[in-house]
């Protein structure tokens, strides 16, 4: 059954990765403590202070523990790994509609893009909100995990970033996630990344990871107005800045869609496009749906 709830990078890995991956398996890299040297690269392919961590929920683990909230506000809907967070931590949580129900000591924690809706918040709009909420003696911490896949700019370093690179490289097995801007005291751990994600990283370097991103927005340009329109000829999709989106109305058959019930969203459910061949399949289910 094809896949469309998975939303990693729907052109594949970055041409170069899986050779890099292969050869630090061949030279036994895993033999070794990583040397941290995708800092080094990531740095350089964001241009504000990065810190490494095994994927993004264990920088967002490492953040909101060293940020110490009294409280995670997670405005809803959302990435609902942030409630599993709060529970790991023992911290309390609310879920709103409006973050600017933030009090003093709560912490706010969003997506932007969102997942699942897709839409991108610019950056002067994320700042201000962090002013807002500071002005309430509250925080913001900003999920970018998604933002690789728009041309959109990063809250960083001015508000607290945590990021996922596994999507974009299309190798979430990796676990490559990130802190961007200066760290708080103690979030940096010794070994923050595996030795493999790490060798591989750093010798695909800013170039191809900048490289690989551009073939990936030039795709998402073409063939996401395609799928979008079709199948808004047969049902209702939002509108997204991603290359995934949510349609209100019955799943499909015949293919793997990501169920929005637990967001809150009744009859609804998230897509995300693939090949054309692919995407001409999960044009065809909703449409008979």
């Amino acid at each position: 059954m094809p896949d469309f709830s998975d939303n990693s990078n729907p052109i594949g890995p970055p041409e170069g990765l899986i050779y890099y991956v292969r050869e630090a398996v061949e030279r036994g890299v895993y033999l070794r403590f990583p040397a941290n040297l995708a800092e080094e690269v990531l740095r350089e392919y964001e241009g504000v202070e990065v810190t490494v961590f095994n994927g993004a929920t264990e920088a967002l683990l490492a953040a909101i523990a060293a940020l110490k909230p009294r409280r995670i506000v997670i405005p809803w809907p959302n990435y609902a790994d942030y409630v599993r967070v709060a529970q790991l931590l023992g911290v309390g949580y609310v879920l709103v509609e409006d973050p600017l129900q933030a009090a003093s000591g709560d912490l706010v924690v969003m997506s932007n893009p969102n997942n699942p809706l897709g839409r991108y918040v610019r950056r002067d709009e994320v700042l201000d909100l962090a002013r807002r909420l500071k002005a309430r003696g509250a925080a913001l911490l900003v999920d970018e995990s998604f933002i690789d896949f728009t041309r959109g700019e990063s809250a960083a370093p001015d508000v607290p970033v945590v990021k996922s690179y596994g999507k974009l490289l299309a190798a979430p097995g990796l676990r490559v996630g990130a802190y961007l801007g200066d760290p708080p005291p103690g979030l940096k751990a010794p070994w923050r990344l595996n030795s493999i994600a790490d060798y591989a990283i750093y010798h695909l370097g800013a170039s191809g990871i900048k490289k690989h991103r551009e073939r990936t927005l030039a795709y998402i340009a073409e063939e996401l107005p395609r799928v979008w329109q079709k199948v808004a000829k047969c049902a209702s999709p939002l509108p997204t800045d991603v290359h995934f989106f949510v349609v209100k109305g019955r799943e499909p058959k015949g293919v793997k869609v990501r169920p929005l019930w637990t967001h809150g969203l009744a009859d609804a459910y998230r897509v995300s496009i693939k090949t054309p061949e692919l995407n001409d399949v999960l044009i065809k289910a909703i449409c008979s749906a």
